[in-house]
């Protein structure tokens, strides 16, 4: 064993290379390994990262999406009922008809308290959460409802949104983090043919006729 490292230590002297020279050497592609191996650790963490805020952003959407469609199946269930039956805010004498320049294209519905915003409801908490769900809406979500006259009766235009659990806006209501959704339904409400009382069939109970649905794509306030 000893001769064989002499032999070794002959070779080296031979070609001018030193003990010390050989350790430098290893030393450097040690390094040169260990850069690699943390660069490659730091990019794969870096893509997991980028992953795991990616499924979350669309986990938050498809969450403001459902608290959206809940938002219109309330509002939906309310306008079917007797006027008498429903929350304040969607009674007949606070929905305001459809026009040139809808209710729900205006921010102030969203945002005030004026004739537009008369039938804005926030959706209760009851509604839209159990005991099993582990998120909350950062916001409750809303519709607003109008309506909108057609031959043998009149059809309600229900603007609804949603928001995801970590939903934040500021003070013009526009969204500083978290995912909001827009969507619509023109629904037609057959009423009971006997009223109560007779000369307001438009106040009684009915059953949802017909229903179309719709995504807003450029809402009044993002």
């Amino acid at each position: 064993m000893k001769n064989r490292q002499d032999m070794l230590i002959g070779v080296s002297t031979k070609f001018g290379l030193r003990r010390d020279s050989l350790h430098g050497a290893s030393l450097i592609i040690v390094l040169i390994l260990l850069g690699v191996i943390a660069l490659t650790s730091a990019a794969t963490l870096r893509n997991a990262s980028s992953n795991e805020r990616v499924s979350n952003n669309f986990r938050m959407h498809l969450l403001a999406q459902q608290y959206a469609e809940a938002a219109l199946r309330y509002c939906e269930m309310q306008l079917t009922q007797a006027d008498g039956s429903r929350v304040a805010t969607l009674k007949e004498s606070n929905l305001v008809d459809y026009s040139a320049s809808p209710a729900w294209r205006q921010r102030a519905t969203w945002t005030g308290s004026g004739a537009t915003a008369a039938s804005r409801t926030a959706v209760p908490e009851t509604f839209v959460l159990s005991s099993s769900s582990a998120f909350k809406p950062g916001q409750l979500p809303e519709c607003v409802v109008e309506k909108k006259a057609v031959d043998g009766g009149s059809v309600y235009v229900i603007t609804a949104r949603g928001f995801s659990s970590d939903y934040t806006a500021d003070g013009r209501g526009f969204t500083v983090t978290g995912s909001v959704v827009w969507l619509q339904t023109l629904a037609t409400v057959q009423r009971s043919m006997v009223a109560d009382p007779p000369s307001e069939p438009s106040l009684s109970a009915g059953t949802m006729a017909d229903r179309i649905w719709r995504r807003i794509l450029n809402p009044p306030i993002h």
